[in-house]
């Protein structure tokens, strides 16, 4: 199991949401996702107050934060640990896609919603094309699937519900970042540009199926490879040189 030496227990009272804890929360997320901060290591307070340069208070606040998202969990024992991958993380967060993804096809489209989706959505289509040629491209691709999926989001005016959404789109990236980086397959986004035309022609239920066939997608291929590579994800072991550095968005 990769491991970052634990000199403290989360039980040390959280501080407030202030704007250092919320820049910590944002910082370590995006750490987690990346799997810079690989799935199963232990966490030292100590060690990432000094790798990433935050306040302990702040810290506290957004190892807090983290665990409410699901990304990392605590014990007694054990002390804050980014959460493993396993087969009943990959089938709850599908499952929680499942539930919650169709209030999107419920949200109400202005003018100016429909023409930023119709932007974001010929962007994608575009690097959807070189997919194949490029295998670079895949942070390009996630980037504008998360503006398309947030812009869909953000016109519902449902704050709970979508930050529930945004914990279960970082959740399911950090899953296939794991398994890109530690495994030769490639995941293949979903084609995005056929949601935003669903959405913005009314026709809800072609919304509902592309959203249901994207989520049945992404549950067999991350099955797929936790069962290719069970040894991987048992160790911990931390991604090879293809690992990124800065967080990805959702797929």
């Amino acid at each position: 199991m990769t491991e970052i030496p634990d000199h403290t227990t989360p039980e040390a009272p959280a501080s407030p949401a202030t704007g250092d804890s919320l820049q910590a929360t944002r910082i370590l997320r995006d750490a987690i996702v990346s799997c810079v901060l690989p799935p199963g290591a232990r966490l030292s307070e100590v060690v990432l107050a000094r790798d990433f340069d935050i306040g302990r208070g702040a810290l506290r606040a957004a190892l807090r934060a983290l665990q409410e998202s699901g990304l990392v969990s605590s014990s007694p024992r054990s002390g804050w640990r980014v959460t493993p991958v396993s087969a009943p993380e990959i089938r709850e967060v599908c499952a929680a896609r499942r539930h919650l993804e169709p209030i999107l096809t419920t949200a109400t489209l202005d003018e100016l919603a429909r023409e930023k989706l119709a932007a974001l959505a010929g962007r994608h289509a575009a690097l959807m094309q070189r997919f194949d040629d490029d295998p670079t491209g895949s942070a390009a691709i996630r980037a504008a699937e998360r503006e398309i999926i947030e812009s869909v989001a953000e016109a519902l005016s449902m704050p709970m519900v979508q930050g529930w959404l945004n914990d279960l789109w970082d959740r399911s990236v950090r899953l296939v970042n794991f398994f890109e980086d530690t495994g030769p397959v490639r995941y293949t986004p979903a084609p995005r540009a056929r949601l935003v035309q669903a959405l913005t022609e009314g026709r809800r239920n072609e919304a509902l199926e592309h959203l249901q066939a994207a989520n049945r997608a992404l549950e067999t291929w991350l099955l797929e490879r936790f069962l290719e590579s069970g040894a991987r994800v048992q160790s911990g072991r931390p991604a090879p040189a293809r690992r990124r550095r800065a967080a990805q968005v959702t797929s």
